[in-house]
């Protein structure tokens, strides 16, 4: 199917199959043919004899071109009465449609929309058959000067409504409030104009719908539902509303932020986003996140820059943290004077106002409490630290240290003790040579055996020790990795250097990872992951000595085994790799002194590194859990928002709403939940017993915070809804439309033309 439209003026000449074609092709034929069959004629009359050619007269001048003329005039005559030709219809009536954002001075002199003029909207207000004005939910606009405004000039057609739906159902004949009012005057528009921020996703997409439903009533309606879709590329807006979107002015603010809703105690928050600012608008701003007036991170920025801020709580708990921008003084900007960097200071300043505040809400919980098990050769500081960290996380821990070849010592933290455990009591030396019982219960306490290793999420052992394994606890660590378990190996030199009997017992563990000495000019390093929280100045970590040199790739060929570097050093050596293992995970580190973080700086970067690496090698829970809320999403005051858990149990419920389970998932159920007032909300998830499984805070924003974002969000869906439309944005009217022209005068004028050939030819032959 060939389309090819050719517009002119009003009118339009359609080409949408092989047969119009094939008739334009054919006459076009024809009227070369006849063309030439005339200047033929005119060619054997100026010539006199063979040898003197005779000019033509002006009468006969006059006579050959308008012959020509009027063949060509009847061809086209005949081409345009054959094939679809037609007119431009006159624009229907328009609807305009006033959102959030929208704003005019006090006295009516200006507004503030881009790339249109105050002339050009007062005349579409004026011409518009409706004016819609959408106002935000819980607000009244009777008291707001724009209803005023637009009260006291078009009273007769202002509708004021807070829902797109309360729209879609008056066009519909569904709303008898409506009909009441404006009983004649409830048609679909074929043209809606959008002033101001404009809409969000859900309502373009509300719109849209509609529009679908239009469609297919039209269909049905005219009988030809066939037809109707081989056509609909060229009958698109049948039955449908088409829109034009004006956007309003930027505003200065901060837009597109993203920060975690929820924190594992230990990990950064960090704040990323960009600010707002108008392109006529050269100000210079601090912003700064804020906690009890003391400013935690600071930066400059200005024009449209991305930022991000980063800091760590110490606390668990819910925490509105501020976002502030300030426009800095002509005075500072001439000074130099700012503060890039974090500062303990509070927040007053005589030469700085406030601009703009925002509150970050986030809640920082104690996480997991990953229960971690330590197997090591010999005490160490290491170990020590690292005891004490996760004692304060109210993770369970079981310390397995040898003090010497036959003596073990065993500790134990927030673990419930055991028969074994109050045979075997915490910190107690066993020494070998004691009666057969306790010799008995001495050798059973220090081996990993499958019973011991099921307890718990993670093994943490040293080089030395996972060397003097037997090979039966060998097989039960192999096994409880594939089950679930993660293993940290802190790794050294020794594995370098391996017997052939341990290189066979362990092969199967070690095989997964390339290790190689370390280079020597490589040994001083400095260890980066992912949100590793940032150093303050006058804090100093000295650089680490790498144990072992770790490759990221085993082999060299197309089967070779890709692993996941964890830790990388600034010159991108890896420090910590992971491998997965069945339905665990093992992983390898060679940064053995991890302590002295916590000794020469906070102890955030300590304590963000053991969370990031436990998290990653943890054994994955299967207990009851919320889904943290996206860091991109907003949540508003009455708005519904989906809020989802995840749960192996098929009974659960939430008294703050009902859970439906997903169609795609087992585990995954969700609820919608609406908050009637800006706060925190506490969910809890709960069994058949009504026993509490897990419980989750999230923060609800009411709808005049980050007018910024939203207007910055609504801009875009508004201005994607455009493109996929394809509608130009060059004048007020509607999408052109066009009817079929009447072609009586066509057919009157081919008549004409072809007559008046026949008569001259009949003159001439007489």
């Amino acid at each position: 199917m060939f389309l090819t439209d050719f517009l002119t003026a009003s009118y339009r000449l359609t080409l949408n199959s092989p047969l119009h074609w094939a008739l334009v092709i054919l006459a076009s034929i024809g009227l070369v043919i006849s063309c030439l069959l005339i200047y033929r004629r005119f060619k054997n009359d100026i010539f006199h004899d063979e040898q003197k050619i005779a000019p033509l007269g002006a009468r006969k001048k006059l006579h050959f071109f308008l012959l020509l003329f009027g063949n060509i005039i009847a061809f086209i005559s005949v081409l345009l009465f054959v094939l679809p030709f037609e007119e431009k219809a006159q624009t229907p009536s328009f609807d305009v449609f006033l959102t959030p954002g929208f704003k005019h001075t006090a006295n009516g002199d200006d507004f503030n929309l881009v790339g249109i003029d105050k002339a050009k909207i007062l005349q579409a207000l004026t011409s518009a058959e409706r004016i819609w004005l959408l106002a935000e939910q819980g607000n009244s606009s009777a008291d707001e000067p724009l209803y005023q405004w637009l009260a006291k000039h078009y009273q007769h057609k202002v509708f004021v409504t807070s829902s797109v739906q309360e729209v879609t159902d008056f066009w519909s004949k569904r709303s008898d409030k409506k009909l009441m009012l404006f009983p004649d005057n409830n048609n679909v528009p074929s043209l809606v104009q959008v002033f101001g921020d404009g809409l969000t996703k859900l309502q373009w997409q509300h719109f849209q719908t509609f529009n679908a439903q239009q469609g297919i009533q039209q269909r049905r309606q005219d009988g030809t539902q066939q037809e109707g879709i081989q056509q609909e590329n060229n009958n698109q807006g049948l039955a449908s509303v088409n829109f034009r979107f004006f956007a309003s002015k930027t505003i200065i603010g901060l837009s597109h932020l993203t920060w975690p809703r929820q924190l594992i105690l230990g990990q950064a928050l960090t704040v990323t986003g960009q600010l707002q600012q108008p392109i006529d608008n050269n100000a210079q701003f601090q912003l700064s996140l804020v906690n009890n007036n003391n400013v935690l991170s600071s930066i400059n920025i200005a024009g449209n820059e991305p930022f991000s801020l980063t800091t760590t709580s110490k606390f668990s708990g819910l925490f509105n943290y501020q976002l502030v921008l300030r426009e800095r003084e002509k005075t500072l900007l001439q000074q130099g004077v700012a503060s890039e960097g974090p500062s303990s200071g509070g927040l007053s300043s005589k030469k700085a106002r406030v601009d703009i505040s925002e509150d970050i809400a986030f809640s920082v919980v104690m996480g997991n409490q990953p229960r971690v098990l330590i197997k090591q050769s010999a005490p160490s500081f290491e170990t020590r630290r690292l005891k004490q960290w996760l004692s304060q996380a109210n993770s369970e821990v079981h310390i397995i240290s040898q003090i010497s070849k036959n003596k073990w010592s065993q500790q134990h933290i927030n673990v419930k003790n055991t028969h074994e455990d109050n045979v075997a009591k915490s910190n107690a030396v066993i020494n070998n040579e004691d009666n057969n019982k306790q010799q008995k219960v001495a050798e059973q306490a220090h081996i990993l055996q499958t019973k011991l290793l099921d307890n718990y999420d993670v093994l943490i052992i040293d080089s030395r020790m996972l060397l003097a394994l037997e090979e039966s606890e060998v097989e039960a660590l192999y096994r409880a990795i594939n089950q679930g378990l993660g293993l940290l190996i802190k790794a050294d030199a020794t594995l370098l250097k391996l017997e052939k009997s341990k290189v066979n017992k362990l092969n199967r563990l070690l095989s997964l990872f390339s290790i190689k000495p370390v280079d020597e000019s490589l040994t001083a390093i400095m260890a980066n992951w992912p949100g590793k929280p940032r150093v303050e100045i006058n804090h100093t970590i000295t650089p680490q000595t790498a144990a072992i040199a770790i490759n990221a790739k085993v082999g060299g060929n197309i089967n070779s085994i890709i692993v996941e570097p964890l830790v990388e050093s600034t010159t991108g050596q890896t420090l910590v790799a992971k491998q997965s293992l069945g339905l665990g995970s093992l992983a390898i580190s060679s940064l053995n002194q991890t302590y002295q973080w916590s000794l020469q700086a906070s102890s955030e970067v300590y304590s963000h590194y053991w969370q990031y690496i436990l998290s990653k090698i943890s054994r994955s829970e299967s207990t009851t859990r919320w889904l943290s809320p996206m860091p991109t999403t907003l949540a508003q005051v009455n708005q519904y928002q989906d809020i989802c858990l995840i749960s192996p149990l098929e009974a659960i419920s939430s008294p703050q709403m009902q859970l439906m389970a997903l169609v795609l998932s087992n585990h995954k159920k969700c609820g919608q939940f609406s908050a009637d007032q800006a706060g925190w909300y506490m969910f809890q998830a709960l069994d058949d017993n009504q026993a509490l499984l897990a419980k989750q805070a999230q923060y609800f924003y009411p709808a005049e915070n980050f007018l910024a974002w939203q207007q910055a969000d609504k801009h875009q869906t508004s201005e994607g809804f455009m493109k996929s439309m394809a509608l130009s944005r060059d004048d007020f009217s509607a999408a052109d439309t066009y009817q079929p022209i009447n072609k009586l005068y066509l057919w009157l004028f081919m008549f004409i033309s072809l007559g008046l050939l026949w008569i001259e030819r009949k003159w001439q032959t007489n």
